[in-house]
């Protein structure tokens, strides 16, 4: 049997008088009673996308959307009644004002066209006639050779013959307006539409329809802005021309800019907004009655503003508020007030300065003092880590 010494050692680190073997005490001293700091981790850099706020003019525009709408549309009637003898155009033709369109049969209206100026020149010679017997009593009067009831007469038939003349220029008048009816053409320069009659078609004065003529340049854009805006839009129209931007909504579709031209007298009591329109040159022709346009309307210019990526205000219980990254590539949070948002970006009135760099995309990850790194796109595990 063995005999183990076995050495009372008192153990200052735990306060207490302890007997253990001297390997065990060994051990402890190394391990429970070093005094060292645990490493500290560095934190993981943050992947971001940014931009620097710049200073630039700005503009001051409402945003809505329209219709296009032709700057007069005529429809095309007979003023008098005949068979279509023949139309010069075909559907969809652009014609100028003036051009031949529709030739009515006109022969039945030549015919009284002649008769009536037949009439003219026997009434001429009537009165020619009366009038010339009427100052011969009237001679004959003056050296009482002839009885004043004679004389009087002589002249009342001669007046009257006069009158006859004035009736039947009246009527030859008519009747040269009846033939020149019934050549049709057009009174302003536009688009020609479907034709409703044909050829050959008996027409009714003033009656039917054969075609419809759309001007589309220049044309409206015709659209509505809430009422809240009015007070705005007529200030600003006191200081000079507004202008409209009119932008078909598909892939490389037109756009064209054009001027205010027409706010209406009266608002709308059912939706609460006011009906305007603006007028385009439309030299391009790709403005169409009828299409759908998305709408800009600018009211004016503010100069030298400081401007963001509106993606890159954030917004909190606090207000607004956007990441600032410093020179040292750390994260510094800045509240901001916002003057207002111009489509894709944000008008900031105070918070930062122009230069400032801020971060526009990658903020699911961002606090105060974060270490970052800039970069020109990330994917989806960067900006969402929650995929991984």
């Amino acid at each position: 049997m063995l005999l183990i010494k076995i050495k009372l050692i008192c153990l200052k680190c735990a306060g207490l008088c302890l007997a253990v073997p001297a390997m065990s005490l060994f051990l402890f001293c190394q391990t429970g009673c070093s005094k060292s700091e645990p490493v500290k981790q560095p934190m993981p850099t943050v992947p971001v996308m940014a931009e620097k706020a710049v200073l630039k003019d700005m503009p001051l525009e409402i945003r809505t959307f329209g219709n296009v709408e032709a700057f007069s549309e005529v429809p095309i009637k007979v003023m008098v009644t005949g068979p279509i003898k023949k139309i010069y155009i075909k559907p969809g033709d652009y014609v100028k004002k003036g051009d031949m369109l529709v030739q009515i049969d006109s022969r039945a209206y030549e015919a009284t066209l002649k008769q009536l100026q037949a009439t003219l020149a026997r009434d001429s010679v009537i009165y020619e006639d009366a009038n010339r017997q009427a100052e011969m009593k009237e001679g004959l009067l003056k050296r009482g050779a002839a009885a004043i009831d004679e004389t009087k007469r002589m002249r009342a038939i001669a007046d009257s013959a006069k009158s006859m003349i004035e009736s039947s220029k009246a009527n030859v008048d008519k009747a040269t307006l009846d033939v020149e009816y019934c050549s049709i053409r057009s009174p302003i320069d536009g688009h020609v539409g479907d034709l409703i009659n044909y050829e050959g078609a008996v027409m009714k004065a003033n009656d039917a329809v054969i075609m419809n003529i759309a001007q589309t340049k220049p044309i409206y854009v015709s659209f509505s802005v809430p009422q809240v805006h009015l007070p705005m839009i007529q200030k600003y129209m006191e200081l000079g021309k507004l202008y409209v931007d009119a932008r078909v909504p598909a892939e490389g579709g037109a756009q064209e800019r054009g001027e205010l031209a027409f706010v209406d007298n009266n608002i709308n009591t059912n939706s609460g907004t006011v009906r305007l329109k603006g007028t385009f040159e439309n030299k391009s022709g790709k403005l169409w009655p009828g299409q759908y346009v998305d709408v800009v309307l600018g009211l004016t210019l503010d100069k030298n503003r400081i401007v963001v990526p509106a993606q890159a205000v954030q917004t909190s219980q606090d207000g607004s508020y956007v990441f600032i990254i410093r020179a040292d590539d750390t994260i510094a949070v800045r509240p901001v007030i916002i003057e207002r948002f111009a489509a894709k970006e944000a008008i900031i009135k105070s918070g930062i300065d122009a230069g400032d760099t801020v971060v526009t995309d990658g903020h699911i990850r961002l606090y105060p003092e974060a270490k970052v790194k800039v970069k020109s796109s990330l994917s989806v595990v960067e900006n969402n880590p929650s995929k991984k």
